[in-house]
């Protein structure tokens, strides 16, 4: 299990990392999918933690059948 994702970039935020514990957690085994927002963060030179990007991510549990149906990539629209 992990922490569960923000549902908006604005509400990915610095107490997602260190607030962890008090964060609801989401096991991608039960839910087979989670969608959401994680921060990526690093200590500044204060050796405090400090946001430096942001990510938004959708997990998808498949099994190996249906992994093989729909390949990565194959399935998605040329880009805009």
């Amino acid at each position: 299990s992990f922490p569960r994702g923000a549902k908006t970039s604005k509400l990915c935020s610095l107490e997602m990392v260190t607030n962890e514990a008090e964060l609801p957690m989401v096991s991608i085994f039960k839910q087979k999918r989670v969608k959401g927002w994680w921060p990526f963060v690093a200590r500044d030179e204060n050796d405090e933690l400090e946001i430096t990007g942001k990510v938004e991510a959708e997990l998808h549990l498949l099994t190996a059948e249906e992994a093989e149906k729909s390949p990565a990539g194959l399935a998605r629209n040329e880009p805009d």
